[in-house]
């Protein structure tokens, strides 16, 4: 595991789902945002298969290939810094990051045992999958697991995860490793 935190200085647009946006009534005609009913939302990450579930409140930014990505409102909120209209800057923190050519750790075992992760050797474009935001979602062999949160108990032991695949590209352009 390495100790990663997103690059300095690094603005966002995001858009809150459920708000009036232009760039969400795009988004929705290119069928990458659908809103299930008034409440939920399905998201067409790079990653997702059915959609990524997202609920009404939350919001959505776009990485560099321009797909959306859902961040729960709780999450961004604590997170950006609003600089105006659609603008935010992230607050950067240090993270824990694992990528294929680090050997096994208990963070990434946890998730093989109890979150549903999956690895398959055989596939370079799906290496991984997980359930995550309410779709399977796959990441390629170079993509790299990014934990938002860890919980351990008094021993030690991993008892929760929060964590997500970030595309190498994107990962190479928004992150340092410290």
């Amino acid at each position: 595991m390495k100790t990663v935190k997103k690059k300095r200085g690094k603005t966002v647009k995001a858009y809150c789902l459920g708000e009036k946006s232009p760039m969400i009534d795009e988004l929705i005609k290119e069928r990458l945002v659908k809103q299930a009913d008034a409440s939920h939302w399905r998201i067409f990450s790079r990653e997702a298969t059915d959609g990524e579930e997202a609920e009404t409140g939350d919001y959505i930014k776009l990485d560099s290939s321009g797909r959306p990505y859902p961040n729960s409102r709780e999450f961004f909120l604590k997170n950006h810094r609003p600089l105006g209209g659609d603008e935010y800057e992230q607050i950067p923190k240090p993270l824990m990051a694992w990528d294929i050519g680090e050997p096994m750790c208990r963070e990434v075992e946890f998730l093989i045992s109890h979150k549903g992760l999956s690895i398959d050797k055989s596939s370079e474009d799906a290496y991984f999958s997980a359930p995550l935001w309410g779709d399977t979602l796959t990441a390629a062999r170079d993509a790299v697991i990014v934990f938002y949160d860890i919980q351990y108990d008094d021993r030690q032991n991993v008892t929760d995860a929060d964590f997500n695949f970030v595309a190498r590209s994107e990962f190479d352009r928004i992150y340092d490793v410290l």
